[in-house]
């Protein structure tokens, strides 16, 4: 199979050393070859310089260096700017962050979706969550479009790291919105639901997810409530998915992010 994947993940200063390697040797190890691209959002440590400019020598890893940190959105951006100009022509972007660890053949069992679905435009997949006491074993999503249209409107439709895009999304000058409170990922769904791309998950744990203690400390808060609900309730009207049920699960998702943490843990790994 010919080179056809670019990877872009993000990386902080707050970021650990030994995930960021494994998250850069998950990719390196995949059953077929992708580009990974890096954008350094701020200053980093040394630990963390050190183990970018190692990988940075082998060839396949481009880096770009910002010592402002400008956000995820931008990061994503910047780098999808890179890969659609590239003159190497990549048909698909994957995603990727850098806590997490893909499995060996996630990318290629993406790719082979894609290749039999010609109308999909952005694909996930399943993961196991690790690190928590409230992980799941297999998170699974719903797989077809028009499952996970109607899934959009109260939850994420994707596991973010796990997403796979055709170039062509991008291409038609679609990007990461930078005007929301850490909902970018959910605010580009949104988008191009209304603009008909297809999506689709497959039924493959594609990738480990690394869930921590304190992951859930950062969903909780009244900016991220209404960040999220307004643009929930925004596209609610816009998808065309009124009923009681979904109104009830948009303030549902609202009062979730106003939970005590302890509270929170304990819905997560239940209610999903």
């Amino acid at each position: 199979m010919s080179l056809l994947v670019a990877t872009i993940m993000s990386v902080y200063r707050n970021d650990n050393p030994k995930y960021l390697d494994d998250a850069i040797r998950s990719m390196l190890s995949q059953s077929i070859t992708t580009d990974i691209y890096i954008y350094v959002d701020g200053e980093i440590c040394d630990e963390l310089d050190n183990i970018l400019r190692k990988f940075e020598s082998l060839g396949c890893i481009w880096i770009t260096w910002s010592s402002i940190n400008r956000g995820l959105a931008y990061a994503l951006n910047e780098l999808i700017d890179i890969v659609i100009n590239s003159d190497k022509k990549y048909e698909y972007i994957a995603r990727m962050d850098s806590d997490d660890i893909s499995r060996p053949d996630r990318l290629k069992k993406q790719v082979s979706f894609f290749q039999d679905h010609n109308n999909v435009d952005v694909l996930g997949g399943f993961c196991h969550e690790f690190g928590s006491s409230f992980a799941l074993d297999i998170k699974k999503l719903p797989q077809n479009h028009s499952e996970l249209k109607k899934f959009s409107v109260a939850r994420c439709p994707f596991i973010h790291p796990t997403v796979m895009f055709r170039t062509r999304v991008f291409s038609s000058g679609i990007r990461y919105p930078i005007n929301t409170s850490s909902t970018e990922d959910m605010a580009l769904w949104f988008i191009l639901l209304e603009r008909g791309f297809i999506f689709a998950n497959i039924s493959d744990v594609v990738l480990d997810y690394r869930l921590e203690e304190a992951t859930l400390t950062r969903r909780i808060g009244m900016q991220k409530a209404k960040s999220e609900f307004f643009l929930r309730n925004e596209y609610f009207w816009k998808l065309g998915g009124f009923s009681p049920l979904t109104l009830l699960a948009v303030y549902a998702r609202f009062a979730f992010h106003l939970l005590p943490e302890s509270v929170m843990k304990f819905v997560y790994g239940r209610l999903r």
